[in-house]
């Protein structure tokens, strides 16, 4: 039973890691997307884990996943981003511009 218990406790372990691998991958696509779409420049060309969390919307609750990143407007002024996945299904990439902060909802990219 406890070789039964210890396996499945590594099995979810190994199943998160790979979906947040996913994720990261995502992000990155993301935040990408959306540096170009403003021409940004999506600094050292990657994201990573900031938080993991809860999110309460309505009646239902869902797994709020955000992955941070810094981008730069003229290549000198580093920026903070985050991209926010919130499971299941949607995807939101914020950016802290000076004029204010940019919030873009993407669907699948």
């Amino acid at each position: 039973m406890i070789e039964l218990i210890a396996f499945l406790l590594v099995t979810v372990a190994i199943v998160v890691w790979w979906q947040l691998m996913q994720g990261r991958q995502k992000a990155r696509q993301a935040a990408d997307h959306v540096c170009k779409n403003h021409d940004l420049q999506l600094l050292d060309d990657t994201v990573a884990l900031s938080s993991i969390r809860w999110h309460l919307d309505g009646k239902e609750v869902h797994i709020l996943v955000n992955y941070g990143f810094e981008f730069a407007t003229d290549g000198a002024v580093r920026r903070s981003g985050v991209a926010s996945f919130g499971l299941p299904g949607s995807m939101t990439v914020t950016l802290e511009l000076e004029e204010g902060r940019l919030i873009e909802d993407l669907h699948q990219l």
